[in-house]
This record gives C-alpha cells, sequence and structure tokens, in this order.
C-alpha cells in the first residue's frame, strides 16, 4: 500500500507541476482580416511589441499574403534565446515557391539583409536583416508588387519607422509569375518557434490597409483573431487594432472573436508624397549622353518609378526632347542618351518626376544643363 501512496502522490505532484507550467496553443494565435476583397498592388500593416513582453524566439507577423499562385509573409523577429542579447533584432521577409517549381529570384538587397532558402514549412526564398528594431515602437511593415513585363512579377518589402521617421527598402523578389497580384486579404500571427519555456509574449497589431489594382484604398470591415487548444488572449487596440497574448499559466479552449475595425480613416496616417532632394547631371559626349543622378527626401515615401524629360526652354513647353522612364525603387541615377547637345549656344533643362510605392506623385524638380567654363 505505501508504494501505491507513493505512486500516487507522485503523479499528484507531476500533475501539480504541469498545471503550474506554462502553456502555448497549439497553433496561431492568428488574426485574419474581414472585408479586404479582390487583387491588390499593396499591403501594409503596423506592428509592436511591447517592452514588457518582448519574449525569446518571437516572430511577430505583420502581413500574410498570397501574391499570384503562391504567398509569402513578413514581420519582426526576437532571435535571441533568454540569456542572448547580442543579436540585434531583426526583420523577415519570405516567398513560399510557386507551383511552377521555377526559382524565386532576389533582383535587390539592403547591405545588412541576408537572402537563402528555407524549407521545414514547404520551400522558398527567404530574407532577414539585423535592423535593430526596438521594443515598444512601431513599425509599419509594407509589401509592394509591380509589373513590368515578361514572366515575373517584384515584391518589395518597406519597413516605415514610426520613431524615427524613416523608410527602408529591405529587399525585392522576383516572382516567376507574369503581373502577379496580391489578393486573399491580410493575416498576422504571433508564433513562439523556439522557446521551451513558453514565456508569455504580447505583440499589437493595426492600420490594416490594401491598396487595390484599381488604385483604391481599402480597410478590414473587422479583424477575426483565432487560435488552437492552449493558452492564448486577443484585446482591441484602438479603432483598427488588436493585441494578440501567447502563452499562459492556463490550458485553454477559445472560440474565434471578431472585433469591428471603427476607424475613419480613408488612407494611411503615414503617407507622405516621395520629396526630390537634389537633383544633377552632366553631358557625356562622348558616350552620347546626359548622366542624371538624384537624391531623395528618406522621411516621405519610398519611390517606385520616375520620368526623366529633356527640354530645351526654360518654360517645359513643347514636346520633351527626350523621355525617360523607369520603374525601381531604388534606382537613382540614369542617363538620357542624345545625338548632340548645343551647350555653347544654349542650356537644356532636365525634370525629374517620381511616383511612390503609394501611386502618389511627388513635386517635380528642374536641374538646369549649361556649359561650364574654368
Amino acid at each position: 500500500m505505501r508504494g501505491k501512496n507513493f505512486i500516487v502522490l507522485l503523479m499528484c505532484i507531476c500533475c501539480s507541476q504541469l498545471i503550474k507550467g506554462q502553456s502555448c496553443s497549439k497553433w496561431g494565435p492568428y488574426i485574419r482580416t474581414v472585408g479586404m476583397r479582390g487583387d491588390a498592388d499593396l499591403m501594409m500593416a503596423d506592428v509592436m511589441i511591447p517592452d514588457s513582453a518582448n519574449a525569446p524566439y518571437t516572430y511577430t507577423c505583420a502581413v500574410q499574403f498570397g501574391i499570384g499562385k503562391s504567398g509569402g509573409y513578413c514581420g519582426l523577429q526576437n532571435n535571441n534565446g533568454e540569456d542572448e542579447h547580442d543579436r540585434p533584432l531583426n526583420n523577415i521577409f519570405s516567398v513560399w515557391d510557386f507551383p511552377n517549381k521555377i526559382q524565386i529570384g532576389c533582383s535587390f538587397k539592403a547591405p545588412m539583409t541576408f537572402v537563402g532558402g528555407f524549407g521545414h514549412e514547404g520551400t522558398g526564398l527567404h530574407s532577414h536583416c539585423d535592423f535593430g528594431w526596438h521594443p515598444s515602437q512601431w513599425y509599419t511593415n509594407v509589401v509592394r508588387r509591380w509589373y513590368t513585363g515578361g514572366n515575373k512579377t517584384e515584391v518589395g518589402y518597406f519597413i516605415y519607422d514610426q520613431e524615427l521617421h524613416r523608410w527602408t527598402h529591405y529587399v525585392t523578389f522576383s516572382a516567376p509569375e507574369a503581373d502577379a497580384k496580391l489578393h486573399g486579404g491580410i493575416a498576422s500571427f504571433l508564433e513562439n518557434f523556439a522557446d521551451a519555456a513558453k514565456h508569455t509574449r504580447t505583440s499589437c497589431y493595426r492600420a490594416y490597409w490594401e491598396l487595390s489594382t484599381a488604385g483604391q484604398w481599402v480597410k478590414p470591415d473587422s479583424l477575426n483573431a483565432a487560435a488552437g487548444e492552449g493558452f492564448w488572449n486577443v484585446q482591441p487596440l484602438g479603432d483598427d487594432g488588436l493585441q494578440l497574448i501567447a502563452c499562459g499559466k492556463e490550458f485553454i479552449k477559445k472560440g474565434p472573436v471578431s472585433f469591428p475595425v471603427t476607424s475613419k480613416d480613408t488612407h494611411p496616417a503615414i503617407i507622405s508624397p516621395v520629396r526630390i532632394y537634389d537633383l544633377g547631371a552632366y553631358y557625356s559626349k562622348e558616350d552620347g549622353k546626359i548622366v542624371v543622378d538624384w537624391a531623395l527626401d528618406a522621411s516621405t515615401d519610398p519611390q517606385l518609378s520616375y520620368e526623366l524629360d529633356l527640354f530645351d526652354n526654360s518654360s517645359l513647353s513643347g514636346k520633351p526632347l527626350a523621355v525617360v522612364t523607369g520603374t525601381d525603387p531604388d534606382i537613382r541615377m540614369a542617363a538620357i542618351p542624345v545625338k548632340e547637345l548645343r551647350l555653347a549656344q544654349q542650356n537644356y533643362y532636365i525634370r525629374l518626376k517620381a511616383t511612390d510605392i503609394f501611386n502618389l506623385d511627388g513635386k517635380p524638380k528642374v536641374f538646369t544643363l549649361e556649359e561650364l567654363h574654368p
């Protein structure tokens, strides 16, 4: 009897310890937007991880999206362990392989961005940058697609730091599908991907927006939150957001929860049309071209496309002598082919027009090209 009593006591102690241990939901928690229908050129959402709940090995997905016949996701990650704080906090942007099995390419990456393949959850192309985001600060995550012809569609990832008022373009992937559109609405999630201790973690989400292929801003009617069995919670945040909480003391089974979006905003609050900071040019007679370069204000919206117009009059009237256009967020230098310029007799005028990732035109800037003398 004593042996049996000891076993029963031991089982009770073990059960008690299990009850006291942390529980995480089997999947999720997730947020899904409701009412975002149709195809889009751009998807975006704000995320913030409170300092008090910035748990180790946490991924805060801001925007999970469909792109053509595949999909992807982006957001902020804490890839440090409980006693590790050496690695700067990073972002992630990844796209799953397409059914045609053609390799996804990388057409641009910022200097500190790493690009490589991923597996274990399907396969695809992954990127991350240890840019050192800060807890308790808001970051806008933007996915923008564009198509310039051929059998590939470009998909870029941008972040706006709302504390520093600065945009950064981190990476662009070339998806192996012609004119692939963003679709399916936006999903977000909060993931414990390697924390055995199952610390409680919290992430905040708000300002979900799509820019439709027709150029219209679309926001959700409501936000649905759900997760599998295990501890999780959700709370409303302002008039267009939610706070997700994952891992805790209780083991619960909780159904989906829906929250209305009551914001009266008609477009994202952070938008500020692209501003051309400076513009310059020189004539290379030997190469038969004018080389034009420019700089942009990083506190304003990122460039998507540009147009260079060459005139022979200061009023910029009549048909331009030459026009050069391009679609590329990172081009800051382009050439205007010319047969011959008569700079000894007259000046020429170069007008730069830039359009940003939100389809807004910035104020054009003009540079006067003139004969220079010692």
